[in-house]
């Protein structure tokens, strides 16, 4: 009797936690900070030999074409559009122990 009112505690209590959370945050930024540091390098660069193969003279920029733009929005950060996964997920949980708590109480009607 025991183990049956744990069991039902733990199921509701889960169900309570999944139902209970919120499903959407959102942030944003505080503080944001610019420095004027450097880094800087000491000594003197040896090069070996000349790299293979010769750099050209001139650097040729590819030709711009149409900038791709996506369809429809794009997704956003710390937003959840499918809370119906989260649904599917409890009701495979709980479909999932309520076959298990048969298996086991069949098994031991079969072993009394």
């Amino acid at each position: 009797m025991k183990k049956r009112k744990r069991y039902w505690i733990l199921l509701f209590v889960g169900i309570f936690i999944q139902i209970g959370l919120p499903e959407q945050s959102q942030a944003t930024q505080v503080q944001t900070v610019e420095t004027e540091g450097s880094i800087g390098f000491t000594g003197i660069y040896v090069p070996i030999g000349t790299p293979d193969p010769k750099p050209p003279e001139v650097i040729e920029q590819p030709p711009i074409q149409d900038i791709a733009k996506p369809g429809g929005s794009l997704p956003q950060t710390n937003v959840e559009t499918h809370s119906w996964l989260l649904w599917l997920g409890v009701f495979i949980i709980s479909f999932v122990f309520l076959l298990w708590k048969r298996k086991t109480n069949q098994y031991k009607k079969t072993n009394q």
